[in-house]
Order: structure tokens, then C-alpha cells, then sequence
């Protein structure tokens, strides 16, 4: 009997469907046939008949169902998880970090807005970043860490970096390392001298750039889907991957690939770069840059600079650099500052024009390695200098450790101005395409529009207000009140009466237009020479520390400014804080980073000296 046919029956007598899950009233179908043999109208015979037809019926069913099953398994092979051919490339890359909550990834955290983060996105999106499970060069402790699903892509892909800027700092020269599929196959062979593949191809075959081509021997693609018999071989001509070129069609414009080339095993992008390059952009204003220069000059050669620093105790423990060569360069001159300078600042005519309030000058400095906010720290005291609130000889007292172990309370100078300008390698040798740092010159190009427009249309509006009449009383009136204001904060901190000596009010008549009104240009002029303001903010200051600001504001002394904490009483605390979870963590981390990872100098060295031998290249040799 059909189904169809059974199901009409079942439904005519009330019990539903074969499918159905509850028949119809709650009636069931056992206790309907129970009924029947009960009353005689069925014979136990006809039943039993019936019972052993319908299990054999199911009987054969599912052996059906098994056995399409099984065809189905036989049919298919599972294809193996299939292991890459994996390079160790060292990438070189700019970004604009303005929006950006630093370089650093804080892995795991919701709120990270780093560049490392779109970075990996951009390297899982187009696949060159691949699982352990397909990480061709994992050794065997590796691959088991693998299995067990406790190595992330990031480890297994043996990531390094060379500079870790801060929030809104900039780089031009940033470099990484870690290794990243290649085009050419696992089992890609060399062409030999006939017809046929010949050896497996090595590293040192590969094409150490994009535009390099290669014949070799490659499986074609049907013979990864499980083919049985011996591996055939097609002849192809390849190149490498493009990295630059993949990268920067996903990555956001703000963060553009420079070039790339493959590099030793052992390369590290931090511990194998042997030159760190910073610039730090201002306008000039009112600096005084030969005095900036000095107080630099100060700096070269090898110090401690743990006054110049935010102490990061529990990585920390060596806060002596040494600062290779510096710079401060305007339009009009360059003054060149080295260890080896002992006299005069050298100084270099640039062949411009007069200076201007407005000039964009930079400090350039070049060192091996630098602390957590050192750059930023050595601006902050470098503009003291140049406004002329302290004397270069500050550095000298700074770089006093003996004398002053802690570090007077001063503001880091801002990020926005801080570019990573260029990252040294002995032993690197990075490739770039034209058609790549083309497509980067015109998204610079755009960039740099943007700004130069948003600039011009601040300096109109300054130049419109010029002509602007003001009356001469109420200059007199805002000179006065700002002086008086001035008073009371000197008299406040030095707790001392501060008269008026009348200095205010000759400068005064002596700038008195004589006419009721004056422009806006001669009243700025008078207002800058009486009170030595200006309008505009301190050098290096960010919008909060502007905000403190004002005409009245009165310069405090460095080395007169409550202190910080020694390093030593740092580590005290930390090795004494037993207090929380917190406390016992940063122990940890103390134990971990310092007291684990202590060195002799001798070993240092030897572990730096063969980090600074790695390295790679893009020419074929």
C-alpha cells in the first residue's frame, strides 16, 4: 500500500497522518488496535501478520538510507588542510595617526582604534595572514601549541615591530616583520635544465621583489582535490605577491604600504634596527632656535634619561640612550648638533628669505633607541629653552641623575606635531614599485590640499581682522587688568607684596597712538610689547593645556616644581604592593619583564650585535 493510500485511511478513521505528530481527539493508534483485537474483529494472526510486514518494510528502509549514505561518504574525500608556503617580509609603511588610539594593538579590548588593528584586518581580509593549521613553518612544539588552538595567527605569523608611537603620533617610516603567504606553492619546483621539475624550490630562489618573474614547475589545481596517482607538473612563469600594492586596496588612506622584501629568519623589525629618526614640527613664534640647538647639543652621546621619560618601571630598568646626531632646521638655517660638537652650535645657511613668526620649523633627532615619551619630554624642555623661561644649562641639570633623581612636573609636549620620520637597518634593503608609491603620491597629495587650504583660510581670516578699529582706552584697560592679574599670581607664590612700579604705564604713553582709535594690527604690536604675550599658545601645547592658558599665566622654574618619585622608590613599591589584584599583577610584571629577563652586559651585547647582522634584500644578488 502507498503512502498516499495509508495516510487517507489513517485520516478517515481519525488518527491523522503518518507524519503527524498527535492524532486527531488524543486518540492513539495502539490502544484503536488493542480495541479491535479485544472485540474480536481482528484476528491476533492478522496483527501479527501485519507487525512483521511493517518492520520489514523499515527494516529495508534503513538499510537504503544506509547505504546512500555511505555512497555519498566514498564519493567525497576530505580534502586535507593544506599547508602554505610562507615568507618573512619585512614591510615599511607611513600613517597618519590623528585618529588613530596608537600604533599598538590592545588586543581584545572594544574600544581599540590602533593601527596595528586595521593592519591585521586588512592582512585577514585578502588571506596573506594564514592559520597555524596552514602555517607551513611551524615547528613541531609549534604545530602541537597549534592543534591545541592556543597559537593565534599573530604568533604563529612571528610578528615584530620597530617603533610603538602613542595616540595621534604620526610615522613615515614605520617598519614590521612577520611572515605572510607567498604566491609560489609548497611544492613549487625549479625548472631545470630539461623538460621535467626539478628540486623543490628555496628561499633563495624565490623572487625577493614584486617585479621579479620566475619560471618554475607547479601542481595544477585539480590535483589539490584529492586526485589519485602520482602528482603532475605544469610549467608556469610567476611572480611574487604584490604586498603594497594587495594591502593598500583594502587598508583605510590614512595608512599606506611603502615597500617590502624578505628578510632572515632571525630578523626582528625592533631588535635588528640600528638608527630610530624623529621630527617634531612647530612654527617658529617667538622661539629662539640657536638656543634650542644648545640646549639639544646637551643631549647627544649616551645619558640617562629617566628625567626625559614617563618611567615604565616594570619593562624598564636601563634608562640610559644615546643620541646620534640632531637637528633644528627653519627656512632660513639648519643647526647640525653631535656628540663630537664641543664648541659653537654648527649652523648652515638654508639660502630662504627673512624669518616670519610663522616659518614651520622641526627638530630632527636620530638615536638608537628611545624611552616611553622621550621625544616628547625633550620638546617640552626644548621650547622652555627657546621661549627663554629656562637656560640650556637646564639639560645639564636634568641629565644629573646623581643630583636630581626625580623628575620636576612639566607638560609633554603634543603628539599631533610627532612624526616617526625613518627607521635604519645595516643589513635591509626594501623594494618599491613605481606603480605603487605613485598611487601613495596622489593620496599624499590629497592629504596635504586638505591641510594647506584649512591653512590659508586661517591665515585670511588673521590678515582680515587687521584693519579692525579698537579704541585706544580699551587697550589701556586690558593691558592694565592682565598686568594686575600678573601681580597677584607673582605675589601668591612667592608670598611677597608685589607693587607696581609703573613699568606698565610708561611702556604705555610711550606707544600712545595720540589718536582715539587705532587698527587691530598696531594695537596687537603694543599689546606684545608691553606685556611680552603673544596670541597664540605655547609651542607644543595641546588644546587642555591651552585652555590653562592665558596673558596672565607666569612661567614657574622646572627645577622650583614639586617632584616625582625616584625610579628606586618605584621599584619599592612595586616589590612591597601586595594590596589588590592590581598591585600583585604589576609585581608580576616586574618579576617577568626585569628580574627573569636580566642580562649580563656581555650577553646584551651579543644578542644585539647578531640582531643587527639580520636583514634582507630586495635585488637579487
Amino acid at each position: 500500500m502507498s503512502t498516499n493510500r495509508s495516510d487517507n485511511i489513517l485520516r478517515q478513521i481519525g488518527l491523522g497522518s503518518s507524519g503527524d505528530k498527535a492524532s486527531i481527539a488524543g486518540v492513539d493508534a495502539s490502544r484503536v488496535l488493542r480495541h479491535l483485537l479485544e472485540s474480536g474483529k481482528v484476528s491476533i494472526a492478522d496483527a501479527k501478520e501485519a507487525v512483521q510486514e511493517v518492520a520489514a518494510k523499515n527494516l529495508s528502509e534503513q538499510h537504503q538510507q544506509q547505504h546512500r549514505k555511505q555512497v555519498k561518504d566514498t564519493s567525497r574525500v576530505d580534502k586535507p588542510i593544506e599547508k602554505y608556503r610562507l615568507r618573512h617580509i619585512a614591510l615599511q609603511f607611513s600613517y597618519d595617526g590623528t585618529d588613530y588610539s596608537g600604533f599598538a594593538q590592545n588586543i581584545g579590548k572594544d574600544y581599540d582604534n590602533s593601527v596595528e588593528r586595521e593592519l591585521f584586518a586588512a592582512l585577514e581580509k585578502t588571506r596573506l595572514l594564514v592559520s597555524p593549521e596552514e602555517n607551513g613553518i611551524l615547528t613541531e612544539s609549534e604545530k602541537e601549541e597549534a592543534e591545541n588552538g592556543q597559537m593565534p595567527k599573530r604568533i604563529a605569523s612571528k610578528y615584530s615591530r620597530c617603533g610603538r608611537t602613542d595616540k595621534g603620533v604620526h610615522a613615515n617610516g614605520q617598519v614590521v616583520a612577520l611572515y605572510l603567504k607567498s604566491a609560489f606553492p609548497m611544492l613549487a619546483r625549479s625548472a631545470g635544465s630539461d623538460d621535467g621539475p626539478g628540486d623543490v624550490l628555496g628561499e633563495d630562489c624565490l623572487p625577493k621583489n614584486s617585479l621579479d618573474c620566475l619560471e618554475c614547475f607547479v601542481q595544477p589545481r585539480n590535483n589539490k582535490k584529492g586526485n589519485v596517482g602520482a602528482p603532475t607538473y605544469q610549467r608556469k612563469t610567476m611572480n611574487e605577491y604584490d604586498y603594497c600594492k594587495i594591502l593598500n586596496n583594502v587598508l583605510p588612506p590614512s595608512i599606506r604600504l611603502l615597500g617590502w622584501c624578505p628578510v632572515s629568519s632571525e630578523f626582528s623589525a625592533r631588535f635588528s634596527c640600528s638608527r630610530r629618526t624623529y621630527r617634531y614640527f612647530f612654527p617658529r613664534r617667538n622661539l629662539d632656535l640657536t638656543l634650542m640647538a644648545k640646549g639639544l647639543q646637551y643631549m647627544m652621546g649616551r645619558n640617562d634619561f629617566r628625567n626625559f621619560c614617563k618611567m615604565n618601571c616594570e619593562q624598564v630598568s636601563n634608562f640610559e640612550r644615546v643620541l646620534v646626531e640632531g637637528k633644528v632646521v627653519s627656512p632660513q638655517r639648519i643647526y647640525c648638533v653631535t656628540a663630537k660638537t664641543t664648541s659653537e652650535v654648527e649652523s648652515m645657511d638654508n639660502h630662504s628669505s627673512n624669518s616670519s613668526a610663522r616659518d614651520m620649523c622641526h627638530v630632527e633627532i636620530v638615536g638608537q633607541a628611545f624611552l616611553w615619551h622621550q621625544i616628547r619630554c625633550i620638546m617640552s624642555i626644548l621650547f622652555h629653552i627657546g621661549r627663554g623661561q629656562e637656560s640650556p644649562e637646564l639639560v645639564k641639570e636634568l641629565l644629573d641623575v646623581k643630583t636630581n633623581p626625580a623628575k620636576p612636573s612639566y607638560d609633554l609636549a603634543s603628539e599631533a606635531a610627532l612624526v616617526l620620520q625613518d627607521c635604519t637597518f645595516g643589513q635591509l634593503q626594501l623594494g618599491r614599485t613605481v606603480r605603487n608609491l605613485w598611487d601613495v603620491q596622489k593620496t599624499l597629495e590629497q592629504r596635504w590640499e586638505k591641510h594647506a587650504i584649512a591653512s590659508e583660510r586661517a591665515k585670511n581670516a588673521l590678515d582680515s581682522m587687521k584693519p579692525s578699529s579698537v579704541l585706544w582706552t580699551d587697550l589701556v584697560d586690558f593691558v592694565e587688568q592682565i598686568d594686575k592679574e600678573r601681580r597677584r599670581k607673582i605675589q601668591k607664590r612667592s608670598k611677597h607684596l608685589v607693587h607696581d612700579d609703573g613699568e606698565v604705564k610708561r611702556a604705555l604713553a610711550a606707544n600712545d597712538p595720540h589718536t582715539e582709535t587705532l587698527t587691530w594690527d598696531m594695537a596687537v604690536d603694543i599689546i606684545q610689547n608691553v606685556l611680552q604675550v603673544r596670541p597664540f599658545p605655547a609651542n607644543g601645547s595641546n588644546e587642555c593645556q591651552q585652555k590653562g592658558y592665558t596673558e596672565s599665566s607666569v612661567h614657574q622654574p622646572l627645577m622650583e616644581r614639586s617632584k616625582g618619585t625616584t625610579y628606586e622608590e618605584k621599584v619599592q613599591s612595586i616589590l612591597e604592593s601586595n594590596k589588590d589584584d592590581k598591585s600583585s599583577k604589576r609585581k608580576e610584571r616586574y618579576e617577568e619583564n626585569i628580574v627573569k629577563k636580566r642580562k649580563t652586559a656581555e650577553e646584551d651585547k651579543a644578542f644585539y650585535d647578531h640582531k643587527l647582522q639580520q636583514g634582507g634584500s630586495s635585488v637579487r644578488l
